[in-house]
C-alpha cells in the first residue's frame, strides 16, 4: 500500500491542472464571443481544431514517455517540461491584448492543449504504475480525483468571489483564475517530483511498430469497449457543460452559476469515497454505469425548470455533481487495468500510450460536445451577449437537458456488457506475475 503522504504528493498536481479546464469550458468562449465579438460559430470551429490536433500530440507524447528513459525519469521530465510551458500558454490565453481575435485564440488555445497533453498524459500513466492491485488503483485515482475537484471548487470559488463585485466580467474572471494556476502549478509540481517515486518500466524492444501496436489495441476487447464509453460519455458532458452558462442565464434567470458550481464541486468531493466504496462492491464499470443514469436522469429533470426556479436548478445541478467524482475516477483506474491485459498480449509495459489513446478519444469527444453544441446554438439563432428569441431559448433547453440524455443511454448499454471484472482481472495479474517470475529463472 502506498504511503499517504506520496498519494498526496502524487494526487497533488490535479488541483492547478483541474483550474484549467472549468473555464476553457465555461467562460473562455462567453468571453471572446461576449466581449471581444469573435464570431460564436467560429469559437466552435477553433475549438473543434484545436482538440484535433491531439489526435497526433496524443499518442507521440505516450509513446515517447514509454520508450524514451533519461536518467531523470521517464514520466518526470514531462512533468518538469510540461508545467512551466502550461503555465505561459494559459496566462496568455486567459489574457489576450486588446485587438486579439479568432487567430490569437486558435494559437494559444492549441498551445494550452499541448502542453496540458505533454503534463497530463505522463503523469496519469505515472499513476497507473505505482500499484498492479485492482483495489488500489482505484485508491490512487481517487486522490488524485480528490485534488482534482478540490482544485474546481478552488476554479469555482474564484468566478463566484470576481463577479460578485460591481461590474466584474468574464475578463476579471479569467485573470484571477490565470494567477491561481501560476501560483498551484509549481508547487504541486515541485512536491510530485520530490516525494514520488516511479514504477519500474518492463523492458522494451528496440524498435516500436506502430500498426502492429494498433492492432494489438483495438484487439484488446475492454480497452476498445471503454474507449467507445468515454467518446460518447465525454462529447454528451461537454455539450451541456460549453452552454450551461448560457442555460443558467438565459433560461433560468441565474446570473452568477460560479455560486452552484462551488455546490456542484463540493458534492464531486464528497461523493468520491462514495463511488470509491460501490465500485468495489459492484466492480467498476457497474458503478460508473449508475453514475451515468443518474446523469442522465438529472438531466432531463432540468427539462421542467422554469425561469426563476434557481432553487430547483441548483439541487438537480448537486446531484449531477455527486456523480462528477465518478467520471473520472472510475475509468482512470479501469484503463490502468486494461494496461494489464496490454502487457500480456505485448509483453511491455505501455501505459502511456494506453493513457494517451484514452485521453486522445476523450478529447474528440470534448471536441465534438464544443464545437456541435455552439454551432448548433449558432445554427438555432441564439445570441451570446443575450436577448434571444423564445424559439432559440427552447432549442436551448433541449440541447441543455435532452439531447446528453439520450446520448449516454448507449453508454450505460456498452458499460453493463464490460468484461474486465476484479474476478478476471486477478487471474490476469496472476498470469503475468507467474510469467515475470519464469523470465526470471531463465535468466
Amino acid at each position: 500500500m502506498i504511503a499517504r503522504h506520496r498519494l498526496a504528493a502524487y494526487g497533488g498536481l490535479a488541483f492547478p491542472l483541474a483550474t484549467i479546464g472549468l473555464p476553457l469550458s465555461i467562460y473562455l468562449a462567453p468571453f471572446y464571443a461576449g466581449e471581444l465579438h469573435v464570431s460564436l460559430a467560429l469559437l466552435g470551429t477553433a475549438m473543434l481544431v484545436a482538440r484535433f490536433s491531439d489526435v497526433i500530440t496524443d499518442p507521440l507524447i505516450g509513446i515517447i514517455s514509454d520508450r524514451w528513459r533519461p536518467r531523470f525519469g521517464r514520466r518526470r521530465i514531462w512533468v518538469a517540461i510540461g508545467v512551466p510551458l502550461l503555465a505561459a500558454s494559459v496566462w496568455m490565453l486567459f489574457n489576450p491584448p486588446v485587438g486579439a481575435g479568432l487567430g490569437y485564440f486558435l494559437v494559444w488555445l492549441a498551445l494550452v492543449y499541448l502542453a496540458f497533453t505533454a503534463t497530463m498524459l505522463p503523469y496519469h500513466a505515472w499513476g497507473g504504475e505505482l500499484s498492479t492491485d485492482y483495489a488500489e488503483r482505484s485508491r490512487i485515482t481517487s486522490a488524485r480525483q480528490m485534488f482534482g475537484i478540490a482544485g474546481l471548487i478552488a476554479s469555482t470559488l474564484v468566478p463566484a468571489i470576481v463577479l460578485a463585485q460591481p461590474g466584474a466580467t468574464s475578463a476579471d474572471v479569467l485573470h484571477a483564475l490565470g494567477l491561481l494556476m501560476l501560483v498551484a502549478l509549481p508547487i504541486f509540481g515541485l512536491l510530485l517530483l520530490a516525494f514520488v517515486p516511479e514504477g519500474r518500466p518492463v523492458a522494451t524492444t528496440d524498435a516500436f511498430d506502430l500498426r502492429g501496436s494498433a492492432r494489438m489495441l483495438w484487439r484488446n476487447g475492454p480497452f476498445r469497449r471503454l474507449n467507445i464509453v468515454m467518446l460518447i460519455g465525454y462529447a454528451a458532458e461537454t455539450f451541456r457543460i460549453t452552454i450551461t452558462l448560457f442555460f443558467a442565464r438565459d433560461v433560468v434567470g441565474l446570473q452568477n452559476i460560479g455560486t452552484v458550481y462551488v455546490l456542484y464541486f463540493i458534492a464531486g468531493f464528497c461523493g468520491v469515497p462514495f463511488w470509491l466504496w460501490l465500485s468495489n462492491r459492484i466492480g467498476k464499470h457497474r458503478a460508473l454505469a449508475v453514475a451515468f443514469v443518474l446523469v442522465a436522469v438529472t438531466s432531463l429533470a432540468l427539462f421542467l425548470v422554469e425561469r426563476g426556479e434557481t432553487t430547483l436548478f441548483t439541487a438537480l445541478f448537486i446531484a449531477k455533481g455527486f456523480c462528477f467524482g465518478a467520471l473520472e475516477l472510475l475509468p482512470s483506474s479501469m484503463f490502468a487495468d486494461i494496461a494489464d491485459i496490454d502487457t500480456a498480449m505485448s509483453r511491455e509495459r505501455r501505459q502511456g500510450l494506453i493513457f494517451a489513446v484514452s485521453q486522445m478519444v476523450n478529447k474528440i469527444g470534448q471536441a465534438l460536445g464544443q464545437g456541435l453544441s455552439l454551432n448548433l446554438l449558432a445554427f438555432a439563432g441564439f445570441q451570446a451577449a443575450g436577448g434571444s428569441p423564445p424559439d432559440a431559448l427552447f432549442w436551448l433547453r433541449v440541447f441543455y437537458c435532452v439531447l446528453p440524455a439520450i446520448v449516454l443511454v448507449a453508454a450505460i448499454w456498452l458499460l453493463l456488457r464490460y468484461p474486465l471484472t476484479a474476478t478476471r482481472h486477478a487471474r490476469l495479474r496472476e498470469a503475468l506475475e507467474r510469467r515475470d517470475l519464469l523470465a526470471k529463472a531463465g535468466e
